[in-house]
Parts: structure tokens; sequence; C-alpha cells
């Protein structure tokens, strides 16, 4: 049996080849600093300038670190609002509310799903709609 490991390839081709580019964007960033560093010609002694490559260096690293943190938090939040708005409506239905519907924005995955939970709740909103009119129709004929 084949496993597939790309089950919706738009969306993990965008974070593999994202994360891929961004690793090797820092390894080449943090080599050419390193180089620069080394080739620092500063007349001190060994001990100044090992604690000024280290702490050029850690500081390079803490950037990287802060930025990958500050996308890995955005490229979430494109997952997990969606799954928010989502179980929200979801609530909403399951208590017989079905006029809301799930808006999301452009740059926010889990569009598929969010669609067709809309054309559902639409369906559903008819569904309630005519049984609610019978019903009425019904009572007004028993008067």
């Amino acid at each position: 049996m084949r496993k597939y490991y790309y089950l919706k390839p738009n969306i993990q081709y965008a974070f593999t080849s994202f994360y891929t580019m961004l690793t090797a964007i820092e390894i080449i960033a943090f080599g050419l600093v390193l180089y620069v560093v080394e080739g620092l010609n500063l007349h001190h002694s060994y001990d100044i300038l090992l604690y000024i490559r280290f702490s050029i260096v850690l500081l390079v690293v803490l950037i990287f670190t802060g930025f990958n943190f500050w996308y890995g938090m955005r490229l979430s939040h494109r997952i997990v609002g969606p799954m928010i708005q989502i179980l929200r409506v979801l609530e909403g239905a399951s208590k017989g509310e079905y006029k809301s519907r799930i808006q999301l924005r452009s740059h926010d995955y889990l569009h598929e799903i969010g669609d067709e939970l809309n054309v559902l709740l639409e369906k559903l909103e008819e569904q309630n709609g005519k049984q609610k009119k019978s019903t009425t129709q019904k009572s007004d004929i028993e008067k």
C-alpha cells in the first residue's frame, strides 16, 4: 500500500518550500557573517576577538530565530483562524442557527472546507425555512 505524504499539495508545498528556502538563506547568511567576522582585522587580544565573534554569531542566531518564530506564528494563524471560525459556525448550526456564514481572508487556508460548509448551511437554512413554512400552514389550517 502506497502512502501519500502530500494530501493537500498546495498547502504542504507552500510550507515545505518556504521553510527549505528559509533554511538555505539562513545558512548562507550565517556563513557570510562568519566569513566577514573571521576577516575582521581588529588589533585586540584573542579573548576580545573571540567575544566579539561569538556576540555577532549569537546576534545573527537570535535574529533568525525571531524571524522564524514570527513567520511560524503568521502561518499558523492562517490555519488556526479559519478553524476557530469554522468551529463557531458549526456550534451555531448545531443549535439551529443556520444564517451565519464562514468568511475567510484571501490569504487564509481551508477555503475549500469553508465554502462547502457555507453551501451546507444554505441548504439547511432552506430546509429549515420550508419546515417552518409548512408547520405554519398546518397550524393555520387547524385553526
